[in-house]
């Protein structure tokens, strides 16, 4: 079985972003990839502030007018559905970002990832850890499904979701073999110095932890280069469930691959054998982490 993921330039057009997303699944497929991840709301673009929104119809002051004009329904949408086509004609499952519009009636939005492949749309997840602004626009999930393939049992985070340990846990104890992680996270200093990058060190300590702890195996895709007024560092990774990284695109706008060989033995192998037989998952004692899933009072910066 052949991963892919993308590290991919998106714009405020949709159909642009479409374009290239149909381009990106024939280029995959082309490649023998048999999975292929693109970023948070790549079929959109991600939000630019609304801090300072306003009532305008210019859509490019109303965020909120924006994404409402730019969702669409799953799995229904125009734009989902030349996706879903795409995935079956090429026979491939392909995982994206977007804004999804519950209904057309009563427009409440969700920042989702959409689950598609040969055989049709398989399911969606819709984020539950909002940073920002985020909480101005969308509502936010309620729950993190793993989805049965004949690849293997995929669960799904967006973003700021893997700066909670509970979010890979709550997969990997569904039953998740892979967990895909649409994103869109930008440099947090002006200087683009990704060394010292506080966004890019916690990024990258959170995708190589998810692995570990839950022995799976973790695919991230980011957004490339300015989108809005971000700019995104990219670094799309494929990490084993020791940890390590397979695969990256570091800081170019492009596609990498990794092969490995059966699912099942490759994840024994990883979990059983890679260190000295230490599983995380098979020895955790959940009886006694009573504090876990309870109400904290540390939710302050103090």
């Amino acid at each position: 079985m052949k991963f892919s993921t993308a590290a991919m330039k998106c714009t405020r057009d949709k159909s642009e972003n479409l374009k290239k997303m149909l381009y990106l699944i024939d280029e995959a497929a082309d490649h023998g990839a048999d999975l292929l991840l693109l970023p948070e709301q790549a079929l959109s673009g991600y939000l630019t502030s609304v801090v300072a929104m306003d009532s305008s119809p210019d859509l490019s002051k109303n965020e909120f007018l924006f994404q409402y004009k730019n969702a669409e329904c799953v799995p229904k949408g125009d734009s989902v559905q030349a996706i879903i086509k795409k995935a079956i004609e090429r026979k491939i499952y392909v995982c994206f970002g977007m804004t999804e519009n519950d209904s057309e009636l009563d427009g409440k939005l969700y920042n989702t990832a959409v689950l598609t492949g040969p055989d049709g749309y398989i399911g969606k997840y819709r984020k539950v850890h909002q940073p920002a602004d985020e909480v101005h626009v969308y509502y936010g999930g309620t729950s993190f499904p793993v989805f049965d393939t004949p690849i293997g049992k995929i669960g799904m985070l967006i973003c700021y979701d893997a700066w909670f340990p509970e979010s890979g846990r709550e997969l990997a104890l569904g039953g998740a073999d892979i967990i895909l992680k649409p994103t869109a996270t930008c440099y947090s200093n002006e200087d683009r110095d990704i060394k010292n990058d506080q966004g890019y060190y916690s990024y990258d300590l959170n995708e190589k932890a998810t692995a570990l702890h839950n022995g799976v195996f973790f695919i991230s895709a980011n957004q490339i280069g300015l989108c809005g007024e971000s700019d995104y560092f990219g670094h799309s990774n494929i990490i084993a469930p020791t940890g390590r990284v397979l695969a990256s695109t570091e800081d170019e706008e492009k596609i990498v691959y990794y092969e490995i060989g059966d699912l099942k033995e490759e994840l024994y192998m990883n979990r059983g054998v890679a260190f000295a037989g230490l599983y995380y998952m098979k020895d955790r004692k959940p009886n006694f982490y009573n504090r876990i899933a309870a109400p904290s009072d540390r939710s302050n910066f103090a």
